[in-house]
């Protein structure tokens, strides 16, 4: 099919709509498709299904998913073509590049290590003694072989981390439980050959997510949102301001079961991972290069704010690509009872470098910060805020 239609911005151009009717009428043309097929759109991405008109409206509201480049689930079917006669056009082989695994380079950020062979070169041939590497030379060097250990003997395709990590992936897009995905990782056991290397359940995959700093940490903090127990306060057992102990109970203590426990998402490997994929390392330069500056407020680098800032610091704004962040807030009641008073407050950060459609996206958003709590933290959530400050201090 012609997916010309599918590099129109304008979604009220008649070319995209009739491109939308083309997919529709193909789409519900297949013999396996009865009143409702998955939505393409960027905000279903092909989770969950729909009728003709829902697509549609979809479709024409949020606009095509842009990851979804062979439409395989809606009846089309991938030809790979060897022969030197087909051309390819710079953007196909671009998304092309995107799908490639960026296992090595994920280690490399995850780790903080960079041109390791070379270094390795240099360090061999300067030093005259063998020195054991430290525990995070270590941890870089276990993920490493992993990276390169086969699933299973035979199997190329697929390495023993890139298999844990693409399938968290499915975990998250598709919503399983944790589990079913123990149930998977079981099943994966049985069906594969001896010598497999697939965990025994999702525990031990989320320390794998630890490891390449996806995990979080755990930091307690005062029942009346006095201080956190961190850095100054670490060890002390009680509040030094309200006094209240630090347990919920006397056979609590020294457990890590305090009162409120706060949940530290690190925000560096997160941003480093932006510029990972070659489409979105382009698509953070948008603020600069793809807007256009008639006047009309349409993205934050339209703001006065946004231009007053770039005049105070000219360093910072003529490197494109440092990033521009947005903080925000909002609390929940976790268990859907409007009568209970606990609630949990989560703190997320907006990247701003992206296109006006793209900004808002739960795909880039990172939340930083997890407060729980029987009541809102209120003017004391600067207290909460302390750890995902220090970072940003640090970067």
């Amino acid at each position: 099919m012609d997916k010309s239609w599918l590099n129109i911005r304008n979604r009220v151009d008649q070319r995209y709509r009739d491109g939308v009717d083309n997919f529709l009428n193909w789409a519900f043309s297949q013999p396996t498709v009865s009143t409702m097929i998955r939505c393409p759109c960027k905000g279903c991405m092909n989770i969950e299904f729909k009728l003709r008109v829902g697509v549609k409206g979809d479709l024409l509201r949020k606009g095509f998913w842009d990851s979804y480049k062979v439409w395989d689930l809606h009846g089309e079917v991938s030809v790979r073509v060897e022969t030197s006669s087909v051309v390819v056009s710079d953007d196909e082989a671009e998304n092309d590049s995107i799908e490639e695994d960026n296992i090595g380079e994920m280690i490399h950020d995850a780790c903080g290590y960079t041109n390791v062979e070379d270094n390795n070169n240099n360090n061999n041939n300067n030093l005259e003694y063998n020195e054991e590497p430290n525990i995070h030379a270590t941890k870089f060097y276990e993920l490493l072989e992993d990276a390169e250990t086969e699933l299973y003997p035979g199997c190329k395709k697929v390495s023993k981390l890139s298999f844990i990590v693409k399938l968290l992936h499915l975990k998250y897009l598709n919503h399983w439980s944790n589990k079913s995905m123990d149930a998977l990782l079981s099943f994966f056991k049985e069906v594969l050959p001896e010598g497999s290397f697939v965990l025994n359940s999702f525990y031990e995959a989320k320390k794998v997510l630890c490891d390449l700093g996806l995990g979080y940490t755990k930091i307690d903090a005062c029942r009346n949102d006095c201080i956190l127990y961190w850095c100054d306060y670490v060890d002390i057992q009680a509040c030094p301001k309200c006094g209240k102990s630090r347990w919920k109970s006397e056979e609590h203590v020294g457990k890590k079961v305090a009162h409120k426990i706060l949940r530290h998402f690190p925000i560096k490997p997160r941003l480093q991972r932006l510029y990972m994929a070659r489409e979105t390392a382009k698509r953070m330069r948008w603020h600069k290069k793809g807007n256009i500056d008639d006047g009309i407020l349409r993205h934050p680098s339209d703001s006065i704010a946004w231009k007053s800032f770039d005049a105070q610091h000219p360093t910072f704004s003529a490197e494109l690509r440092n990033v521009r962040l947005g903080l925000a807030s909002d609390g929940f009641q976790p268990y859907g009872n409007m009568s209970s008073n606990h609630s949990i407050w989560p703190v997320v950060l907006a990247t701003y470098n992206f296109l006006p459609w793209d900004c808002m996206k739960n795909l880039y958003f990172m939340m930083t910060l997890l407060i729980p709590g029987p009541k809102c933290p209120g003017n004391d959530i600067d207290v909460y805020l302390q750890p995902m400050i220090e970072e940003l201090k640090e970067l």
